[in-house]
């Protein structure tokens, strides 16, 4: 999800149509999820976090689904028999899902948005959000809404660190196609980027805070992502075509400028 400032400004925050036509995007998220392209090394780690967790015919909550790929990486790690539920913002993910996933009993998927999820209170054994928290401009309701969500777990993967930034990528249309801002014009004349992605990272103790508003019980556990094969992260990033890849640099993933401190945070609610 990304952030402009011609996006329109609803209750929920900025919700973004970047992708919304992003054909190259969303056909890299559908190779993924039949397999004509590599799973993610995320969404394999995921996937064992998931299965390390995971009861017979349980159900799996994934936001921020895109095309379905991480249930791929699921199935492929998880032996027992399970139900599983996607939901994404942007129609055209959803579209690639259905024709990736539609002759699949255990899967469906949902249009929405993390600030305001169509689902009911605990009706989910675990409750999964990747690479999509940092894009927000606020974490607060996302992770009530997650929280929300689950009977028992959540599993996030995020950038966390010692300190808290909060950083905005400036685009312009010389490099990301998605945008009509010329680069000359960046920024507006107050200063404040005229189109933006979002990368935060948060420290561990205000995600912490944040959660324990919702969960005051709660067992937080946080993992570093480093468990990955570099090789493959890179080769992806040469060979599929986005132009926003995380790339590596002496062994650690890399966006742009930025050492990505990815994290993934394991949430244990009470019974």
């Amino acid at each position: 999800m990304t952030s402009t400032m011609t996006s329109r400004l609803t209750d929920e925050g900025l919700c973004l149509d970047e992708y919304s036509s992003n054909e190259t995007y969303a056909s890299v998220h559908f190779k993924r999820a039949v397999g004509e392209l590599p799973e993610m090394e995320c969404s394999k780690a995921m996937a064992r976090l998931v299965a390390e967790r995971m009861p017979a015919n349980g159900d799996i909550l994934d936001v921020g689904c895109g095309a379905g790929h991480y249930l791929r990486s699921f199935k492929n790690a998880i032996s027992l028999p399970f139900q599983y539920v996607g939901i994404d913002y942007y129609p055209i993910l959803l579209e690639k899902a259905a024709q990736a996933w539609g002759n699949e009993p255990t899967a469906s998927f949902r249009q929405a948005s993390i600030f305001d999820m169509p689902v009911e209170d605990g009706e989910f054994d675990i409750a999964t959000c990747s690479n999509l928290l940092m894009h927000l401009p606020s974490i607060v309701k996302p992770m009530s809404e997650l929280i929300r969500a689950s009977r028992k777990w959540v599993l996030v993967r995020t950038m966390i660190g010692d300190r808290s930034y909060r950083i905005q990528e400036v685009l312009s249309k010389q490099w990301w196609a998605f945008t009509d801002v010329a680069a000359e014009q960046e920024f507006d004349d107050e200063g404040q980027p005229r189109s933006f992605s979002y990368e935060n990272i948060y420290s561990k103790e205000y995600f912490t805070g944040v959660i324990r508003r919702f969960a005051p019980d709660a067992r937080i556990t946080y993992i570093k992502d480093d468990q990955y094969q570099p090789q493959n992260i890179q080769q992806s990033a040469d060979t599929e075509g986005l132009v926003n890849a995380t790339r590596i640099i002496d062994g650690m993933q890399v966006f742009g400028y930025i050492i990505l401190p990815y994290t993934f945070v394991v949430i244990e609610l009470p019974a």
